[in-house]
Protein backbone atom coordinates (compact mmCIF):
# COMPACT_ATOMS: atom_id res chain seq x y z
CA UNK A 1 0.00 0.00 0.00
CA UNK A 2 1.39 3.18 -0.76
CA UNK A 3 0.13 6.12 1.47
CA UNK A 4 0.11 10.04 0.18
CA UNK A 5 1.73 11.72 2.55
CA UNK A 6 -0.08 14.86 1.79
CA UNK A 7 -3.51 12.98 3.15
CA UNK A 8 -1.36 11.53 6.33
CA UNK A 9 -0.51 15.21 7.61
CA UNK A 10 -4.43 16.03 6.43
CA UNK A 11 -4.97 13.26 9.04
CA UNK A 12 -2.80 14.22 11.57
CA UNK A 13 -3.63 17.63 11.60
CA UNK A 14 -7.29 17.10 12.00
CA UNK A 15 -7.03 14.83 14.55
CA UNK A 16 -4.59 17.18 16.52
CA UNK A 17 -7.27 19.82 16.03
CA UNK A 18 -10.30 17.89 16.72
CA UNK A 19 -12.28 20.72 13.64
CA UNK A 20 -11.77 20.34 10.13
CA UNK A 21 -12.27 24.00 9.61
CA UNK A 22 -9.03 24.87 12.09
CA UNK A 23 -7.19 22.20 10.42
CA UNK A 24 -8.01 23.27 7.29
CA UNK A 25 -6.53 26.91 8.16
CA UNK A 26 -3.48 25.50 9.47
CA UNK A 27 -2.85 23.58 6.68
CA UNK A 28 -3.68 26.52 4.01
CA UNK A 29 -6.85 24.14 2.33
CA UNK A 30 -9.86 24.39 1.85
CA UNK A 31 -12.13 22.66 4.32
CA UNK A 32 -13.44 20.57 1.06
CA UNK A 33 -10.25 20.11 -0.20
CA UNK A 34 -9.44 18.76 3.82
CA UNK A 35 -11.97 16.24 3.71
CA UNK A 36 -11.24 15.13 0.16
CA UNK A 37 -8.20 13.86 1.24
CA UNK A 38 -9.01 12.26 4.50
CA UNK A 39 -11.75 10.41 2.18
CA UNK A 40 -9.30 9.28 -0.01
CA UNK A 41 -6.82 8.36 2.79
CA UNK A 42 -9.81 6.21 4.48
CA UNK A 43 -10.42 4.44 1.15
CA UNK A 44 -6.66 3.35 1.15
CA UNK A 45 -7.14 2.16 4.10
CA UNK A 46 -9.89 0.53 3.71
CA UNK A 47 -11.57 2.07 7.42
CA UNK A 48 -12.72 5.32 8.73
CA UNK A 49 -10.76 7.29 10.78
CA UNK A 50 -13.17 9.96 12.43
CA UNK A 51 -16.56 9.69 13.41
CA UNK A 52 -18.48 13.05 12.23
CA UNK A 53 -21.32 15.17 13.84
CA UNK A 54 -22.53 18.61 13.73
CA UNK A 55 -20.35 19.59 16.73
CA UNK A 56 -17.61 17.27 17.35
CA UNK A 57 -14.98 15.52 15.20
CA UNK A 58 -13.92 12.50 16.93
CA UNK A 59 -11.03 9.66 16.18
CA UNK A 60 -12.63 6.18 15.49
CA UNK A 61 -10.61 3.12 17.14
CA UNK A 62 -8.92 2.53 13.55
CA UNK A 63 -8.18 6.29 13.34
CA UNK A 64 -6.59 6.14 17.09
CA UNK A 65 -4.63 2.81 16.59
CA UNK A 66 -3.06 4.87 12.65
CA UNK A 67 -2.13 7.99 15.15
CA UNK A 68 0.86 7.40 16.10
CA UNK A 69 2.11 5.63 13.04
CA UNK A 70 0.84 8.59 11.41
CA UNK A 71 3.00 10.61 13.39
CA UNK A 72 6.39 8.70 12.81
CA UNK A 73 5.71 8.65 9.26
CA UNK A 74 5.38 12.81 8.89
CA UNK A 75 8.74 12.71 11.44
CA UNK A 76 10.12 10.51 8.81
CA UNK A 77 9.09 12.32 5.52
CA UNK A 78 10.17 15.25 7.01
CA UNK A 79 13.43 14.60 8.01
CA UNK A 80 14.10 12.82 4.68
CA UNK A 81 12.67 15.94 2.73
CA UNK A 82 14.97 18.36 4.92
CA UNK A 83 17.75 16.63 4.14
CA UNK A 84 17.28 16.54 0.77
CA UNK A 85 16.61 19.85 0.30
CA UNK A 86 18.67 21.48 3.12
CA UNK A 87 19.89 24.97 1.70
CA UNK A 88 20.64 27.51 3.97
CA UNK A 89 19.70 30.34 1.39
CA UNK A 90 16.81 33.15 3.01
CA UNK A 91 13.49 32.36 0.96
CA UNK A 92 12.93 34.66 -1.90
CA UNK A 93 9.87 36.54 -1.59
CA UNK A 94 8.12 39.28 -3.88
CA UNK A 95 6.23 42.32 -1.83
CA UNK A 96 5.06 44.28 -4.99
CA UNK A 97 6.81 47.22 -3.22
CA UNK A 98 8.95 47.69 -0.33
CA UNK A 99 6.24 50.64 1.12
CA UNK A 100 3.04 48.79 1.52
CA UNK A 101 1.77 46.05 3.90
CA UNK A 102 3.75 43.76 2.82
CA UNK A 103 6.46 44.92 4.51
CA UNK A 104 4.48 45.74 7.38
CA UNK A 105 3.45 42.02 7.18
CA UNK A 106 6.96 40.94 7.52
CA UNK A 107 8.36 42.98 10.11
CA UNK A 108 5.29 42.09 12.20
CA UNK A 109 6.49 37.74 11.76
CA UNK A 110 10.01 38.25 12.23
CA UNK A 111 9.12 39.84 15.59
CA UNK A 112 7.64 36.81 16.12
CA UNK A 113 10.36 34.65 14.83
CA UNK A 114 13.50 36.27 14.45
CA UNK A 115 15.46 33.43 13.02
CA UNK A 116 13.46 33.43 9.78
CA UNK A 117 15.23 34.53 7.23
CA UNK A 118 14.11 36.39 3.95
CA UNK A 119 15.64 37.91 1.08
CA UNK A 120 12.64 40.73 -0.64
CA UNK A 121 12.49 41.70 -3.59
CA UNK A 122 10.04 44.14 -5.12
CA UNK A 123 8.93 43.50 -8.65
CA UNK A 124 6.35 45.56 -9.24
CA UNK A 125 3.39 44.25 -9.43
CA UNK A 126 1.84 39.92 -8.74
CA UNK A 127 1.22 39.59 -12.49
CA UNK A 128 5.50 40.59 -12.55
CA UNK A 129 5.38 37.41 -9.79
CA UNK A 130 3.81 34.43 -11.60
CA UNK A 131 6.27 33.44 -14.07
CA UNK A 132 9.28 33.49 -11.41
CA UNK A 133 6.92 31.40 -9.06
CA UNK A 134 6.31 28.87 -11.24
CA UNK A 135 9.94 28.54 -12.26
CA UNK A 136 11.42 28.13 -8.77
CA UNK A 137 12.97 32.21 -8.92
CA UNK A 138 10.79 33.04 -6.56
CA UNK A 139 9.76 30.48 -3.32
CA UNK A 140 6.62 32.61 -2.21
CA UNK A 141 4.47 35.95 -3.39
CA UNK A 142 2.49 38.65 -1.71
CA UNK A 143 0.06 39.65 -3.79
CA UNK A 144 -3.32 40.50 -4.95
CA UNK A 145 -4.61 37.57 -7.33
CA UNK A 146 -7.22 39.01 -9.07
CA UNK A 147 -7.24 42.09 -11.41
CA UNK A 148 -3.72 41.19 -12.62
CA UNK A 149 -5.18 40.36 -16.50
CA UNK A 150 -4.89 35.95 -16.04
CA UNK A 151 -6.31 33.50 -13.55
CA UNK A 152 -3.85 31.87 -10.94
CA UNK A 153 -2.58 29.10 -12.16
CA UNK A 154 -3.51 25.61 -10.67
CA UNK A 155 0.04 25.39 -10.04
CA UNK A 156 0.49 27.83 -7.18
CA UNK A 157 -1.62 27.83 -4.33
CA UNK A 158 -2.54 31.20 -2.42
CA UNK A 159 -3.62 31.74 1.41
CA UNK A 160 -5.32 35.39 2.01
CA UNK A 161 -3.05 36.73 4.66
CA UNK A 162 -4.42 40.41 5.23
CA UNK A 163 -7.12 42.62 4.26
CA UNK A 164 -6.30 46.08 4.73
CA UNK A 165 -8.46 48.78 4.91
CA UNK A 166 -7.69 52.01 2.53
CA UNK A 167 -8.15 55.36 4.58
CA UNK A 168 -8.54 59.05 3.34
CA UNK A 169 -5.49 61.65 3.55
CA UNK A 170 -6.66 65.02 3.19
CA UNK A 171 -4.96 68.71 4.73
CA UNK A 172 -6.23 69.48 8.39
CA UNK A 173 -7.30 72.37 6.61
CA UNK A 174 -9.62 70.16 4.51
CA UNK A 175 -13.54 70.98 5.29
CA UNK A 176 -13.56 67.35 5.31
CA UNK A 177 -10.98 66.90 8.31
CA UNK A 178 -13.35 67.78 10.86
CA UNK A 179 -15.00 64.34 10.27
CA UNK A 180 -14.81 60.87 12.39
CA UNK A 181 -15.60 58.84 9.03
CA UNK A 182 -15.65 59.98 5.95
CA UNK A 183 -18.88 58.34 3.53
CA UNK A 184 -17.11 57.56 0.46
CA UNK A 185 -20.16 59.16 -1.69
CA UNK A 186 -18.88 62.73 -0.26
CA UNK A 187 -16.32 62.71 -2.54
CA UNK A 188 -18.03 61.94 -6.11
CA UNK A 189 -18.02 66.05 -6.41
CA UNK A 190 -14.15 66.34 -6.08
CA UNK A 191 -13.11 62.66 -6.24
CA UNK A 192 -10.33 61.16 -5.34
CA UNK A 193 -6.92 62.24 -6.05
CA UNK A 194 -4.50 59.81 -7.66
CA UNK A 195 -1.60 61.52 -9.73
CA UNK A 196 -0.71 59.93 -12.68
CA UNK A 197 -2.74 56.70 -11.72
CA UNK A 198 -0.02 54.46 -12.24
CA UNK A 199 0.81 50.99 -10.75
CA UNK A 200 0.90 46.99 -10.93
CA UNK A 201 -2.94 46.11 -12.46
CA UNK A 202 -4.40 44.45 -9.73
CA UNK A 203 -4.21 47.54 -7.63
CA UNK A 204 -5.14 50.00 -10.91
CA UNK A 205 -8.35 47.32 -11.26
CA UNK A 206 -8.98 47.51 -7.79
CA UNK A 207 -9.75 51.26 -7.56
CA UNK A 208 -11.78 50.94 -11.25
CA UNK A 209 -14.00 49.03 -9.83
CA UNK A 210 -14.29 51.02 -6.09
CA UNK A 211 -14.41 54.03 -7.61
CA UNK A 212 -17.05 52.45 -10.02
CA UNK A 213 -19.25 51.49 -7.20
CA UNK A 214 -19.28 54.55 -5.15
CA UNK A 215 -19.63 56.89 -8.45
CA UNK A 216 -16.46 58.71 -7.15
CA UNK A 217 -14.09 60.34 -10.10
CA UNK A 218 -10.75 59.85 -9.93
CA UNK A 219 -8.48 63.19 -10.31
CA UNK A 220 -5.14 61.92 -12.14
CA UNK A 221 -3.94 65.25 -12.76
CA UNK A 222 -0.68 66.76 -12.05
CA UNK A 223 2.62 64.87 -10.90
CA UNK A 224 4.42 62.63 -8.42
CA UNK A 225 7.87 61.81 -8.43
CA UNK A 226 7.52 59.32 -4.98
CA UNK A 227 4.92 59.13 -2.30
CA UNK A 228 6.51 61.95 0.10
CA UNK A 229 5.77 64.14 -3.32
CA UNK A 230 2.29 62.89 -3.28
CA UNK A 231 1.76 63.52 0.56
CA UNK A 232 3.59 67.17 0.60
CA UNK A 233 1.39 67.88 -2.32
CA UNK A 234 -1.51 66.55 -0.05
CA UNK A 235 -0.63 68.99 2.62
CA UNK A 236 0.14 71.82 1.06
CA UNK A 237 -1.69 72.18 -2.26
CA UNK A 238 -4.84 72.33 -3.68
CA UNK A 239 -7.71 70.65 -1.65
CA UNK A 240 -7.54 67.33 -2.14
CA UNK A 241 -8.17 63.53 -0.75
CA UNK A 242 -5.84 60.64 -1.89
CA UNK A 243 -5.69 57.43 -0.67
CA UNK A 244 -3.33 55.07 1.74
CA UNK A 245 -3.32 51.47 2.97
CA UNK A 246 -3.95 51.63 6.54
CA UNK A 247 -0.61 49.67 6.95
CA UNK A 248 2.08 52.27 5.09
CA UNK A 249 4.36 54.16 7.34
CA UNK A 250 3.44 57.57 6.71
CA UNK A 251 5.48 60.93 6.94
CA UNK A 252 4.57 62.40 10.36
CA UNK A 253 5.99 65.96 10.51
CA UNK A 254 3.14 66.43 7.59
CA UNK A 255 0.37 65.80 10.07
CA UNK A 256 -1.85 64.99 7.62
CA UNK A 257 -5.55 64.21 8.73
CA UNK A 258 -6.32 59.98 8.50
CA UNK A 259 -9.58 59.21 8.02
CA UNK A 260 -11.25 55.81 7.52
CA UNK A 261 -13.75 55.32 4.58
CA UNK A 262 -17.51 54.32 5.15
CA UNK A 263 -17.55 51.39 3.92
CA UNK A 264 -14.09 50.32 4.29
CA UNK A 265 -12.25 49.47 1.48
CA UNK A 266 -10.68 46.51 2.04
CA UNK A 267 -7.32 45.76 -0.28
CA UNK A 268 -6.84 42.06 -0.26
CA UNK A 269 -3.14 40.44 0.07
CA UNK A 270 -2.42 36.47 -0.27
CA UNK A 271 0.65 34.39 0.39
CA UNK A 272 0.81 32.74 -3.42
CA UNK A 273 3.26 29.90 -3.51
CA UNK A 274 4.14 26.88 -6.00
CA UNK A 275 2.60 23.30 -5.03
CA UNK A 276 5.25 20.53 -4.17
CA UNK A 277 8.50 20.83 -3.38
CA UNK A 278 9.14 23.83 -1.77
CA UNK A 279 11.85 25.64 -0.02
CA UNK A 280 12.58 24.17 3.86
CA UNK A 281 11.44 27.40 5.58
CA UNK A 282 8.38 28.04 3.68
CA UNK A 283 5.93 25.49 6.17
CA UNK A 284 7.56 27.53 8.38
CA UNK A 285 6.65 30.99 7.08
CA UNK A 286 2.86 29.76 6.30
CA UNK A 287 1.71 28.23 9.59
CA UNK A 288 3.69 31.45 11.59
CA UNK A 289 2.16 34.17 8.82
CA UNK A 290 -1.43 32.29 8.99
CA UNK A 291 -1.14 31.88 13.16
CA UNK A 292 -0.34 35.60 13.27
CA UNK A 293 -3.62 36.44 10.89
CA UNK A 294 -5.94 34.94 12.94
CA UNK A 295 -4.57 36.08 15.80
CA UNK A 296 -4.41 39.21 15.11
CA UNK A 297 -7.52 39.53 13.22
CA UNK A 298 -5.82 40.62 9.67
CA UNK A 299 -8.26 39.40 7.78
CA UNK A 300 -11.61 40.73 9.62
CA UNK A 301 -14.37 41.33 7.62
CA UNK A 302 -17.82 43.12 8.10
CA UNK A 303 -20.11 42.57 5.31
CA UNK A 304 -22.41 45.61 6.64
CA UNK A 305 -19.63 47.99 6.65
CA UNK A 306 -16.51 46.52 4.57
CA UNK A 307 -16.11 46.54 0.52
CA UNK A 308 -14.58 44.00 -1.19
CA UNK A 309 -14.27 43.72 -5.26
CA UNK A 310 -16.68 40.27 -6.37
CA UNK A 311 -13.81 38.10 -7.85
CA UNK A 312 -11.71 38.58 -4.41
CA UNK A 313 -14.69 37.49 -2.15
CA UNK A 314 -14.62 33.72 -2.77
CA UNK A 315 -10.63 34.11 -1.90
CA UNK A 316 -10.91 35.71 1.19
CA UNK A 317 -13.67 34.26 2.66
CA UNK A 318 -11.29 31.57 3.16
CA UNK A 319 -9.06 33.53 5.63
CA UNK A 320 -11.80 35.69 6.73
CA UNK A 321 -12.94 36.15 10.38
CA UNK A 322 -15.16 38.25 12.12
CA UNK A 323 -14.49 41.42 13.98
Amino acid sequence: MDLDIAQVRAFVVTAEQRHFGRAAQALFLTQQALSKRIRRLESALAVPLFLRTNRTVELTADGERFLPHARELLRVADAAAAAMGADDRPLRLDVVDFRLSPMFLLRRLAERDPDLRIERVAGRGFANAVEPLLSGELDVAIGRVTGCGRPLPDELEQRPIRLEPLVALLAPEHPLAVLDVLRLDELRADGIWLPGHSGPGEWLSYVAELCGRFGVPIDDSGVSYDLRHTLEQTRYGKRRVTLAGADMELAPDLNLKVLPFEPSPLFPWSLVWRRGKAHPALRRLLTLAGRTSREEGWCAYDPEHSWLPADDLSFATAGRTTP
